[in-house]
């Protein structure tokens, strides 16, 4: 609904979740992105997928960030920018179309018996394979076993870790992962440890320590 402020506002559906509800496996997760990479293109404009939207918002503030050096902040700006600009010139096997753009586990919502996905803050016209990383991130990142990935790739019906551009998507999604620990740092230890962590890991091409959770 547009206001006459011209800001939007839109109205969501609330679906309680069961306490003791079965667990999400990956393959519905998996189901749920096919099924709408397969849609026709939306009857409405969609923005076009931008990979660091909330991190640039963020680093763009001219005020000193909590848990982050002012020289580790322009290597952060610096390394946004390099991997921008090799996104812009990947091939991208599985084509372009509507994505949601955080396609992982912890969107998923029980509509009693039925698998559904949630949080389509960043539904946009991208890459499909945008969609697919967050699976294999969440192994490298969070410990997600490998039975974990393999079934998402068996429902999905496709390997992402033979994709041309694996690990600089995988590098897309570290940055990324970024904007919640940098937005709350300063009031926040658990997010302030996270954010160290993901910045050394990622600074230094750490990619053999678990992250903290949020």
């Amino acid at each position: 609904m547009q206001l006459d402020s011209g800001l939007t506002a839109s109205f969501w559906r609330y679906y309680p979740q069961p306490d003791d509800g079965p667990p999400f496996r990956s393959a519905h997760l998996a189901d749920l992105l096919r099924r709408l990479h397969d849609l026709p293109m939306p009857p409405i404009e969609l923005p076009r997928w931008e990979p660091f939207g909330a991190l640039r918002r963020v680093l763009s503030q001219n005020v000193p960030l909590p848990g982050l050096s002012d020289e580790e902040v322009e290597w952060l700006r610096d390394r946004v920018d390099a991997v921008q600009h090799q996104i812009a010139a990947a091939h991208w096997p599985l084509g372009h179309g509507m994505v949601h753009g955080d396609g992982w586990a912890g969107n998923l919502l029980w509509d009693r018996d039925r698998v559904m996905l949630g949080d389509w803050d960043n539904v946009s016209l991208g890459p499909r394979e945008i969609d697919l990383i967050p699976t294999w991130h969440a192994a490298i990142r969070y410990g997600r076993e490998t039975a974990w990935v393999q079934e998402f790739a068996d429902t999905y019906g496709y390997d992402m870790a033979r994709h041309e551009s694996f690990d600089l998507l995988l590098q897309m999604r570290d940055l990324v992962q970024l904007s919640g620990p940098l937005r709350r740092a300063g009031e926040s230890e658990p997010h302030l440890a996270a954010l160290r962590q993901r910045f050394e890991g990622i600074r230094t091409g750490n990619r053999s320590q678990s992250w903290i959770g949020l």
